[in-house]
């Protein structure tokens, strides 16, 4: 199969899941023997190389636009792959839908997967959120014979609003354990001894009840939040001078070898993502066994409860709660191994990459070959046996 890949930033890049869905299954299914494209920024990258372990890579120019930035790349990437022998064309996030509808109209095989609730993301406009991202999901739904939803979460929400069902593919983490601690010293931190935040997915308010959590818990471990977007914003110089000497405010971190190194090094996870589907923000402490303290909803129950029903973190809604949580990881430290523990045994059956493949590579040949869309379900789903 031939298959190209439009909506990330391209690769190597560790931005968001779109760049990791690129490059972890697009490596993958070249050692399969397919031929996988993945389109990139030009701008963001030094080396043009055509090919990046074995993916192929298109590089197109873009405008420098938080919002504009990707649409105009998808735009140019989607005019792109219809002169090209593509047998499907993956159209990633509903930011690219406008942009899949040439390839379309061409009778190109067109895969999109809807990924979150961008409808609901503050870091869009208003008027975005409630024209663009709606008006998208309609043509989405009447372009796409099956549609792929990131987790269970929002394959629900699919069915309800638009009565809709689709095929469920989560992402992936690897499994990752401590290889050079000394990179903590950089950050000013030491094994097992801080509580780790990736903040770039978090809203601010969720930033400010996690502090004031850490805080109210008298944790004598320190509180190591990395990313979160405009530092020099009022919010974060507030938050900064408030915080108190037992915060620490990393910073942006494009090293994903220095983030490995820090979520396998934490004492725990503090995730504040509030929106669906299923977050790589979260699977990838998993893998690397740090056991989680989850904001409460339908996705981040869905990485954390186990098929025994057993739940490899904790759960919480407020400050209280949360900071409770971080009382009890305190204080128990035997309990902490044990979720570390059903952490990478969670990841393993349910999240490796190596699955994500199995399913992205079932999904792809029944579109291709025009498998009724419930075989294609029934069979991507059931590739989770193997792991099990």
């Amino acid at each position: 199969m031939k298959i190209a890949f439009i909506g990330s930033r391209g690769i190597p890049h560790g931005y968001s899941s779109a760049e990791q869905i690129a490059l972890n299954v697009g490596k993958r299914l070249v050692a399969r023997g397919h031929q996988y494209t993945v389109y990139c920024r030009s701008q963001l990258f030094n080396d043009h190389t055509p090919v990046y372990e074995g993916v192929r890579r298109v590089f197109l120019p873009t405008i420098d636009h938080k919002i504009f930035g990707q649409m105009l790349h998808g735009f140019l990437a989607g005019t792109h792959s219809v002169f090209q022998d593509y047998d499907v064309v993956h159209f990633q996030c509903l930011t690219n839908t406008y942009q899949s509808i040439l390839p379309w109209l061409l009778k190109r095989n067109i895969v999109i997967n809807v990924n979150g609730q961008e409808w609901d993301n503050p870091k869009w406009p208003k008027t975005l959120r409630h024209s663009f991202f709606k008006s998208a999901v309609y043509i989405t739904l009447g372009m796409c014979r099956e549609i792929i939803t990131d987790a269970q979460g929002m394959y629900d929400i699919y069915v309800e609003r638009y009565n809709r069902r689709s095929t469920i593919i989560e992402y992936g983490t690897e499994v990752v354990t401590p290889r050079n601690p000394e990179i903590l010293d950089q950050y000013g931190l030491s094994p097992k001894q801080y509580y780790f935040v990736a903040a770039r997915i978090v809203p601010s308010n969720q930033i400010h009840v996690i502090v004031d959590a850490f805080k109210r818990s008298g944790s004598n471990k320190v509180l190591a939040i990395a990313g979160g977007g405009a530092y020099g914003s009022q919010f974060y110089q507030e938050l900064t001078q408030n915080a108190g000497d037992k915060v620490k405010f990393l910073g942006l971190i494009s090293n994903q070898s220095h983030m490995d190194e820090l979520y396998a090094n934490a004492y725990g996870y503090l995730h504040g993502a509030t929106l669906g589907g299923v977050n790589s923000a979260l699977l990838r402490p998993l893998g690397a066994g740090c056991p989680a303290l989850a904001f409460e909803t339908p996705f981040n129950r869905e990485v954390l409860e186990m098929r025994e029903g057993e739940i490899c973190g904790r759960i919480w809604e407020n400050s209280a709660q949360l900071a409770e949580g971080i009382q009890e990881f305190d204080s128990n430290a035997n309990l902490v191994e044990r979720l570390a523990e059903l952490s990478v045994t969670q990841i393993k059956r349910n999240f490796t990459w190596d699955l994500v493949a199995d399913q992205y590579e079932i999904f792809y040949k029944g579109f291709i070959e025009q498998w009724p869309v419930e075989k294609i379900r029934q069979t991507v789903a059931a590739q989770k046996e193997k792991y099990a």
